[in-house]
Order: structure tokens, then sequence, then C-alpha cells
């Protein structure tokens, strides 16, 4: 797994969308095998994220390495685009 450094760019991740147990939102997290962590939030938008059902796959052209002003570590779609995926 690469390591994940602020302003990193990644280039076309491959994601889905879930639901967050602790807020009930529809999210979208990477797949597995992409050399990032299953956890990290994609940030990207909504209107995209509630068109379709969890579980959706999705594409992004690249994300990047953010930080909130928390200390939190998420992932912002390049334009907040995601494309599905079959």
């Amino acid at each position: 797994m690469s390591t994940i450094i602020i302003g990193n760019i990644h280039e076309n991740i491959k994601c889905e969308s879930f639901k967050d147990p602790e807020t009930g939102r529809i999210r979208v997290r990477p797949l597995k095998g992409q050399g990032l962590p299953t956890n990290l939030l994609i940030e990207c938008s909504s209107k995209e994220r509630m068109a379709h059902l969890e579980g959706t796959k999705f594409i992004t052209e690249n994300v990047k390495v953010c930080k909130k002003t928390d200390g939190r570590v998420y992932l912002r779609a390049k334009d907040q685009k995601i494309t599905k995926i079959m």
C-alpha cells in the first residue's frame, strides 16, 4: 500500500457507494487493491451519490489526498466528479 501524503494525487480510482453507519448518509470509498485505504471517504457530488443505489461502483479521473481542519484525512474527486461503471 502506498503512503498517504497530503496533496498527492491518485489517478483512475475505482470506488463504491455505501451507507455510513455513523451518519446514515450515502458515502463513497475506494475499492480494495488500489493502494489506498478503503476506510477513507471520497468527497464527490452528492447528486451523483444519491442518484444510484448503495453498492454502485464508480470511477474518478483522480483523487487528491486532503486533510480537514479537525485532522481527518479524506480524498477529493477532481471537480467532485464520479462516473458510474458497470
